[in-house]
């Protein structure tokens, strides 16, 4: 797992509670610029369900319900933040080309540059709202 510091502690947690790793076999690394950290433990299982998962996003994601806007507000809570364009802040996070898709596929406006996506549409913020896990997340 990689992202912002609060995230990785929120999704250790949650791996412990649920006993997917034992607490010996975890290793936190700070990035060098301080912006990410990750988090890493050896479950092969799991890893390889969640590669499983991922490959199927956009058939798992095809509708505009609580379990895409969970998925979004993860990415967000992970690597997301707010930018100013065309006089108007906007939802950005880092994704790839099959993230871009499944947003335009769900209704909103995005654009990829690079590695991060611009939504453009004024309600993806108030739908992933209710599900962000950080604070630092939340802009009302």
């Amino acid at each position: 797992m990689e992202g912002r510091r609060e995230l990785c502690e929120v999704f250790l947690k949650a791996c412990l509670d649920e006993k997917l790793c034992e607490p010996d076999k975890v290793k936190f690394a700070e990035n060098i610029t301080g912006e990410f950290d990750s988090c890493l433990f050896y479950n092969s299982a799991l890893r390889a369900w969640l590669q499983e998962e991922e490959k199927k996003r956009e058939e798992r994601l095809r509708f505009k319900n609580e379990f895409a806007a969970n998925y979004f507000a993860g990415v967000f809570d992970a690597k997301g933040g707010f930018l100013e364009a065309k006089g108007k802040e906007c939802c950005y996070f880092f994704g790839d080309k099959q993230d871009e898709i499944v947003l335009l596929r769900l209704g909103f406006r995005a654009k990829k540059e690079g590695g991060k996506i611009a939504v453009l549409s004024e309600d993806f913020y108030g739908w992933l709202h209710p599900y962000l896990k950080l604070e630092r997340s939340r802009k009302f």
